[in-house]
């Protein structure tokens, strides 16, 4: 049984992650989409905690990834994963059992193959972590996004 504290999920965000997978068994995690990108929440249970009480590192860095990932992948016409190629992250705040975490991301460049990202994840206004990242947009994604109009970086 579940650690984490039931939430009321705010309008606009859907359960990410494939029943059974990696994503989908250490969160709950939700998603909003929107026409700029995405934005990720998650409550953070006792499952989610290291042995001091905080939120654990590992899960935090998980986090980030996923936030920009789909914020990406929403920003090139996609769903689908655009595979992380470097992820450097800064855990600057700790993060407690029943806190929520808003993860939220910002598109630098794009080129033909690759895309730039920065981001954090906050509870309130307090940022618990940031990060820097590049993904590798597959060739068959790019291919798309040549032959149609690009959505605007946010």
């Amino acid at each position: 049984m579940s650690e984490t504290p039931a939430i009321a999920i705010p309008e606009g965000y859907v359960l990410h992650g494939q029943p059974g997978g990696f994503v989908y068994r250490n969160g709950p995690v939700y998603i909003k989409y929107t026409d700029a990108g995405s934005t990720l929440m998650m409550t953070l249970g006792g499952e989610h905690t290291n042995a001091a009480g905080f939120a654990a590192g590992g899960l935090l860095m998980t986090l980030l990834d996923i936030a920009l990932g789909t914020h990406v992948s929403a920003n090139v016409g996609t769903r689908a994963i655009c595979p992380t190629v470097q992820l450097n992250c800064n855990l600057v705040a700790g993060a407690r059992i029943g806190e929520t975490l808003i993860g939220e991301s910002e598109i630098s460049r794009i080129t033909r193959s690759l895309a730039f990202a920065s981001g954090h994840l906050r509870v309130g206004d307090r940022k618990v972590a940031t990060a820097t990242a590049v993904f590798h947009i597959p060739p068959d994604i790019a291919a798309a996004r040549k032959s149609s109009p690009q959505p605007a970086q946010s």
